[in-house]
């Protein structure tokens, strides 16, 4: 599977994966953000990449540039089903930016942004919104409202495919930009365990990313 980053002057831009031979066809071969991401951080455009395509992948992910070594490895460990080798790698140091701030994760309309207080971590509040009925993005102090397709990826999910794996991987793609060192989100109480921590939370580490489920209100 070859994965690229993609752009363009309408306000997108998202990961867009090329089958190869041994791969099987994603039914949808892009993920994207009504949103121009600034800060592309390689490591974790590859966590958000492994997260959405890598139940797709044969054999292989090619990227377009290398992956720190320790990132290579934790998406190799979570993928090790299917014998995944990652590529190109670098031995160099991981430099993703570790941030300040943590992402609050949520899929709500009714969007309420956090209250920051001076000399606390910021919290930012992400709402991943499906495009079938939003298109473009708020972004404020606090806040961010953005359309997805991550809903459609969620919906079509093969099997043992988390159903929240695709906006982790859309908040990941942010969390660059917005200085994040950390994804919080939350689950109805007493959902069974849609979301699948103990296994995302070593990937995300490997990118300076931990990752918080909580139990919510449905």
């Amino acid at each position: 599977m070859k994965i690229q980053w993609t752009g363009n002057s309408f306000g997108r831009s998202g990961i867009l994966a090329i089958a190869e031979k041994g791969d099987t066809q994603p039914p949808i071969d892009t993920i994207y953000l009504d949103y121009i991401v600034d800060i592309v951080d390689q490591d974790r455009l590859a966590l958000a990449a492994a997260l959405v395509f890598g139940a797709y992948a044969g054999n292989r992910i090619m990227f377009e540039s290398p992956i720190s070594v320790g990132v290579a490895r934790a998406i190799e460990i979570f993928l090790r089903e299917r014998t995944i080798r990652v590529d190109p790698v670098s031995y160099a140091e991981n430099n993703s930016l570790h941030g300040d701030s943590i992402i609050m994760l949520d899929h709500s309309e009714a969007h309420t942004a956090p209250t920051n207080v001076l000399g606390r971590q910021r919290q930012i509040r992400v709402s991943i919104l499906p495009t079938e009925s939003n298109s473009g993005g708020l972004l404020t102090m606090d806040s961010l409202r953005v359309a997805s397709n991550a809903w459609l990826h969620d919906q079509l999910r093969p099997p043992g495919f988390a159903e929240d794996r695709s906006s982790i991987a859309a908040a990941i793609l942010l969390s660059a930009d917005l200085s994040a060192a950390g994804i919080n989100m939350c689950e109805p109480a007493g959902d069974g365990g849609s979301t699948t921590p103990d296994a995302l939370r070593p990937l995300l580490e490997s990118a300076g990313l931990s990752l918080v489920v909580q139990a919510c209100c449905a």
